[in-house]
């Protein structure tokens, strides 16, 4: 009933919400951006078919076939703008993030933040086959996130808990 795609145009960022609004905000204002600039690409959960979205309807979730029940984005690394040339460095935000993963504030508990997490884990382990990789870095933004990565093998770093860290060897 859900199907796991590369976020685009036509997917309904502006219905989407977690109860975290700097993921809101990062989902309906930059994830695209940060797309077309190659700094990381976002894989949204949406309902499968015209048809799943309406068995989620029935339910009592407000779905179409272009609503966002939850994403993840990853990046390859985690970069200061301020260690590029000049040039380069106007393209993109400050730091450019390795990873943010959320579900819809109606739909969490319900396994698909561990599907997320397992597509994302999947696609980073693939990707380090070819590119190398230590492993997956998340910046947690609050406890019961950290926690949520806890109980899927992430370390937090030592001194800052709410940065999190999965060994892909």
């Amino acid at each position: 009933m859900i199907k796991l795609e590369l976020l685009t145009g036509r997917h309904d960022r502006g219905g989407f919400d977690c109860g975290v609004d700097a993921l809101n905000v990062w989902l309906r204002q930059t994830a695209l951006q940060h797309q077309d600039k190659g700094v990381s690409r976002t894989f949204v959960a949406v309902p499968a078919d015209e048809a799943a979205a309406a068995a989620w309807a029935r339910r009592g979730y407000p779905v179409q076939a272009s609503s966002i029940l939850g994403f993840y984005a990853l990046a390859s690394a985690f970069v200061l703008t301020g260690d590029l040339p000049a040039k380069q460095a106007k393209r993109y935000p400050r730091q450019i993030p390795v990873s943010r993963l959320a579900a819809r504030s109606d739909m969490q508990g319900q396994g698909l933040g561990r599907l997320l997490l397992a597509d994302a884990v999947h696609r980073a382990r693939t990707a380090a086959q070819s590119v190398c990789s230590a492993g997956l870095f998340v910046d947690a933004k609050n406890a019961a996130a950290a926690n949520f990565y806890q109980r899927h093998g992430f370390i937090a770093a030592t001194g800052t808990p709410l940065k999190l860290f999965l060994p892909l060897w």
